[in-house]
């Protein structure tokens, strides 16, 4: 309770109703997540309202513009001021409906959420109208003007910046945009593969440049024409069955799969440097203490991980030059993603001519691959790398062809068991350990240490 100036204890901080604009935005934040839920939900619609075409434009990846264009039925002009209204839907009228239910949509929480998150317009002409209508909507999902629009049959939805109106949630969107589109193309896949008899095509244009097309399917009633278009038909046996990866080593060690028995909770990197060299064991073992904690940590493999993570970062692989460019025939989403992440391939070693006025998926030509002594590479290298990135675009990384050129480098050139050290080349090692990424085990996936014991428990024994 707090004391008010006539003396009288009133409760602090009482429960309140939120305003109810406030209570509509919070709620769209969880009904569209991201660019691919807004980008899901409107294809939907489309596919829903009986299109045979869809249309995705984005701009700037979709931080500044969004737009679905379709050729379905289009909304009757009785339906344009519940068209954005939550709740509002023709799909059901009570519970019970939701048994006979057959589309995509159907709560009526789509186009609500998204007028809360963006500025949202629609063009639209009904397939019993003789001309469209432009339709502008507030952030309520309240109609604000409307006009006369000329337009084919058919609706188109313009989300302009999408989560503007949450200005942490719209920072953090740009700033992971890359991320977020590729998210996006990835479930926009999944949708033109089982879309039949629904041609869908997705562009995008980055600020006055020419508009690229992403990805494009031909409406074709074969679900595996469909991959085709999307793949490729080059790569179209290989896609079925569908199989990506079993785990490797360097797999296992990223994501601790083989970690060492160490309580990874209880042990940070930077208590390596507070470590006590006690001394060397077997000529193999460092011996180190923490507080009442004694560790064994394997000098050549702790001494590999560290070579091997300075490889990682700091390699830039020469490029051998090709007499004659040659042809990748990547995929448009593919092709895209290597565009974007040219400098990381780069530093790979790999070298492309870029030529924007060609057709998708004929605009990269390999011009120079990496060549390291006895270890050649060439487009399956391309190909993992381009997967790779389409998870964690601008993140640097080397296909697993390079890891293991690089791990046995680092083997080569470490500490091996059966040297003797002194104890500032032990401590040497031990303080690397703390300063790259990944400690715990070799990029063989061997531990790097163990804990031996707790000299407390010990005594007490």
């Amino acid at each position: 309770h707090a004391q008010t100036e006539n003396g009288f204890a009133e409760p602090a901080g009482a429960i309140k109703a939120i305003d109810r604009h406030s209570v509509h935005q919070i709620c769209s934040g969880q009904v569209v997540l991201s660019l691919a839920t807004a980008v899901k939900e409107l294809v939907e619609n489309s596919v829903d309202a009986g299109a045979t075409s869809v249309d995705i434009k984005l701009k700037d990846h979709g931080t500044e513009l969004v737009e679905v264009s379709d050729n379905g039925r289009g909304v009757e002009e009785e339906n344009f001021e519940g068209l954005t209204l939550k709740h509002h839907t023709s799909k059901l009228r009570d519970f019970s409906d939701l048994i006979h239910v057959e589309t995509f949509g159907f709560r009526g929480e789509a186009l609500s959420s998204l007028c809360a998150l963006s500025d949202l317009s629609v063009v639209t002409c009904h397939e019993n109208s003789n001309v469209g209508t432009r339709l502008v909507y507030d952030h309520d999902g309240r109609l604000v003007q409307r006009a006369p629009h000329p337009r084919q049959q058919g609706t188109t939805v313009s989300l302009q910046q999408l989560f503007s109106t949450l200005p942490v949630r719209h920072k953090e969107f740009q700033r992971n945009i890359k991320k977020e589109y590729s998210k996006m193309v990835h479930v926009l896949q999944s949708y033109c593969i089982i879309s039949t008899a629904v041609r869908i095509t997705c562009t995008n244009q980055i600020g006055q440049g020419k508009r690229n097309t992403v990805l494009c399917t031909s409406g074709s009633h074969s679900m595996r024409d469909n991959i085709g278009a999307l793949f490729g038909p080059k790569q179209l046996q290989s896609l079925i069955p569908f199989q990506q990866i079993s785990p490797t080593d360097n797999i296992k060690e990223d994501y601790g799969l083989s970690g060492a028995e160490l309580p990874k909770d209880l042990f940070t990197k930077d208590m390596f440097k507070e470590m006590e060299i006690i001394g060397q064991f077997n000529l193999g073992f460092i011996i180190t203490k923490l507080k009442s904690d004694l560790f064994m940590i394997d000098q050549h493999a702790t001494d590999e991980k560290y070579n091997f993570e300075m490889l990682q970062q700091h390699t830039v692989l020469k490029g051998q030059r090709l007499i004659v460019p040659q042809n990748l025939h990547l995929t448009a989403v593919s092709e895209t993603t290597l565009i974007e992440n040219l400098e990381i391939f780069k530093k790979n070693g790999f070298d492309f001519l870029i030529d924007e006025d060609a057709p998708v998926m004929e605009r990269v030509k390999l011009v120079s691959l990496p060549t390291s002594k006895n270890w050649t590479f060439g487009p399956a290298d391309i190909e993992e790398l381009i997967f790779m990135l389409s998870d964690s675009p601008g993140v640097m990384c080397r296909p697993s062809r390079v890891r293991q050129m690089f791990a046995s480098r680092a083997c080569r050139k470490s500490v091996m068991i059966g040297t003797a050290l002194n104890t500032s080349e032990m401590k040497k090692l031990v303080v690397h350990m703390g300063e790259i990424d990944q400690p715990w085990n070799c990029p063989h996936g061997r531990p790097t240490m163990r804990h031996l014991a707790n000299l407390e428990i010990i005594s007490q024994d």
